[in-house]
């Protein structure tokens, strides 16, 4: 209290003006102060993930538990949206190409966008949207019920029987749904431009895969695993860490879907620019 006197007295003893610049300046770095802190405990937390996951004993059960948990919750919203955008795509992408007569390089073109950079990015988003707040909001009800501490309790390490079976299935779901976002993306794209547009099937199939080498196929796997990755850590981190009852769950949720969606486009940047260096 003292401590805290003394603060107040030299705040209140400084010119109105010089008051203003140091709460300015405390505004403007707080939240940077309060990024670092959580990405640096997200680290400790990640680090504590991969020691759990790469020592025995590893809890299947719970894993494929999981991993079913995550495919229900996601399949149908995936396949849904990238169904839609490969629709759009292909309206959108025949009404320009064929101002220059490039009607058979359709399928090309949109093979290739789902397959690099549509297809992992929006079904990561939607997989962080249902999945990731669903296992945020799980941890943070056995947090809140205080299930983790029984765990501890029991001499189970609760990160090794909660967090690392979540962890997996998001970072071995994510590829599986994509591979189906992919085909299913295509597939909208075909039955537009063939159907709807009056495009050959001969042509858009002939040319489906024809500038398309595995390079971007393995481009849009290794995203949607890092984005599972990244999903995982952030939904586990928030929710194992809640505080504060049935509003700190609602929090943690509402934490996961926004910074899980920005995680993914930031990374996607990077892993981007990263791997069309490494590819070519």
């Amino acid at each position: 209290m003292a401590d805290l006197g003394g603060e107040v007295k030299t705040r209140a003893a400084l010119p109105p003006k010089r008051c203003l610049e140091m709460e300015l300046v405390d505004a403007l770095t707080r939240p940077l102060v309060n990024f670092l802190t959580v990405l640096g405990r997200m680290g400790a937390f990640a680090v504590e993930i991969g020691v759990a996951i790469f020592t025995p004993p590893l809890f299947w059960q719970e894993t494929v538990r999981a991993m079913r948990n995550v495919a229900l919750q996601t399949l149908v919203p995936v396949i849904a949206i990238m169904t839609a955008v490969g629709m759009i795509g292909a309206m959108q992408g025949l009404a320009v190409i064929r101002i220059f007569g490039a009607d058979h390089v359709l399928s090309s073109l949109l093979a290739e966008s789902i397959l690099r950079e549509m297809s992992p990015t929006l079904a990561s988003i939607m997989i962080a949207a249902q999945a990731g707040t669903a296992i945020a909001g799980e941890i943070g009800t056995m947090r809140v019920k205080e299930e983790v501490d029984a765990l501890g309790v029991m001499a189970v390490n609760p990160v090794k029987y909660i967090v690392a079976p979540r962890m997996i299935a998001l970072a071995t779901m994510c590829p599986i749904l994509n591979v189906l976002a992919s085909a299913f993306g295509m597939l909208g794209g075909f039955v537009v431009a063939v159907y709807l547009k009056g495009m050959t099937f001969g042509t858009f199939v002939a040319n489906l895969l024809a500038y398309v080498d595995m390079g971007v196929i393995y481009t849009g796997l290794l995203k949607s695993v890092v984005f599972g990755v990244l999903i995982g850590l952030i939904a586990c981190y928030y929710g194992y860490n809640v505080t504060g009852g049935a509003q700190g769950v609602g929090k943690a949720s509402n934490n996961t879907v926004v910074h899980g969606i920005v995680a993914v486009a930031v990374a996607n940047y990077f892993l981007t620019s990263f791997l069309i260096k490494a590819l070519d």
